[in-house]
């Protein structure tokens, strides 16, 4: 965000390429040294843990597979068909599965951009699973 802001002012064109690469990669170094730090043996492999991960495994799965299958169920229906590959877009891990369904949507046809709509979907998965989030914490929470 800081070097958006920096690169937008358009003055400080050096300290911008900074921000936006080096000074960026640096925070990611340091955030994932300071996780490391906290993540000893003893307290990250626990069952609990390990269940949660597979959960989230499973639930990444059954979300892309659901969503491509959801839009080829439309597709039965609607004159104008929607590119199933848009449904796999729909899981809120921002933007990295807008951004691969898109690359994939570029080697099946060069002039197929998908982009836009991919993003679109996705955020729609990030409020969709924000509400999800909040009912469940709502219902099981104190």
């Amino acid at each position: 965000m800081f070097g958006n802001l920096i690169r937008e002012c358009g003055v400080l064109d050096s300290l911008s390429e900074t921000a936006q690469k080096v000074l960026a990669n640096l925070v990611t170094i340091f955030l994932g040294i300071s996780v490391a730090f906290n993540m000893t043996a003893d307290k990250f492999l626990k069952p609990a843990t390990l269940l949660i991960l597979g959960l989230g495994l499973i639930a990444f799965i059954v979300d892309t597979a659901g969503g491509v299958l959801f839009a080829k169920f439309l597709n039965l229906f609607l004159k104008k068909k929607i590119n199933p590959m848009i449904g796999a877009a729909g899981i809120s891990a921002f933007p990295m599965s807008g951004r691969i369904v898109h690359k994939m949507g570029l080697q099946e046809d060069p002039q197929n951009f998908l982009l836009m709509h991919s993003i679109g979907v996705n955020v729609s998965g990030q409020i969709a699973s924000v509400i999800a989030g909040g009912i469940i914490l709502n219902m099981f929470g104190a």
